[in-house]
C-alpha cells in the first residue's frame, strides 16, 4: 500500500512521483532516493527589526494615530475652508462615495455634512464635527503618502500653536463694556 504523506515516502526511501503509483510499481523503484533539504524556520519573536519595522510601520490611514487623537484634543492646523477645499477634490476621484466616507471618518451624519459643506469662510463651520474627522482623516492620509506640509499650514503651526478654535467666531456675540 503506498504512503498517505509525503513525509512517510520520504522516510521510505521511495521517490515523489509514485506517491500515487500503484504498490507493485513503487516496490520495482525502491531502490531510488530523494534527498530533501528543509529551511530553518525564521521566527519573528527573536526580535529583528525586520518584524518590528512591519509592526510600527501602519498600512492604513485607520491605524495611524497622531498626537493627542487618544485624548480627544487633536490641534486642528487646516481652516474650514481648506477642509471644505480639500473635499471637492476627494469628490472629484471616480467611484468615490460620500455615505461611505463619512461612515469611515467617523460615522459622519450626512446632514452635518451638508451643512459643513454650505458653509463660507475660513471659521464658519468650525464647530461642525465634520470638519475635525474630515481634518484628522486628510492629517493621516497625508503623513502616510509621505507629503510634506504645504507652507500655509507651516504658517498656521507658527500662529496658532493649538491649533485653530473649534467654534464659528463669526457667529459670536462681542459685548463691549463702557
Amino acid at each position: 500500500m503506498a504512503p498517505k504523506r509525503k513525509s512517510d515516502a520520504l522516510e521510505a526511501g521511495l521517490p515523489l512521483e509514485d506517491l500515487h503509483e500503484s504498490t507493485s510499481k513503487t516496490d520495482q523503484n525502491a531502490h531510488l532516493t530523494v534527498q530533501v533539504t528543509k529551511k530553518a524556520r525564521v521566527s519573528d519573536a527573536s526580535g529583528s527589526s525586520k518584524g518590528l519595522d512591519q509592526i510600527s510601520k501602519p498600512t492604513t490611514w485607520k491605524d495611524m494615530v497622531l498626537p493627542g487623537e487618544d485624548e480627544g484634543t487633536v490641534p486642528v492646523y487646516d481652516d474650514c475652508a481648506e477642509v471644505r477645499r480639500k473635499i471637492r477634490l476627494l469628490q472629484k476621484n471616480p467611484g468615490w462615495k460620500v455615505t461611505h466616507w463619512l461612515k469611515e471618518i467617523g460615522g459622519i451624519n450626512s446632514n452635518s455634512f451638508g451643512r459643513f459643506m454650505k458653509e463660507k469662510g475660513r471659521t464658519d463651520g468650525a464647530s461642525n464635527g465634520t470638519y475635525l474627522a474630515a481634518y484628522i482623516y486628510f492629517e493621516k492620509v497625508r503623513i502616510l503618502e509621505g507629503k510634506k506640509k504645504t507652507a500655509t499650514r507651516q504658517d498656521n503651526e507658527i500662529s496658532q500653536p493649538d491649533g485653530f478654535p473649534l467654534e464659528n467666531r463669526r457667529k459670536q456675540w462681542v459685548f463691549v463694556g463702557r
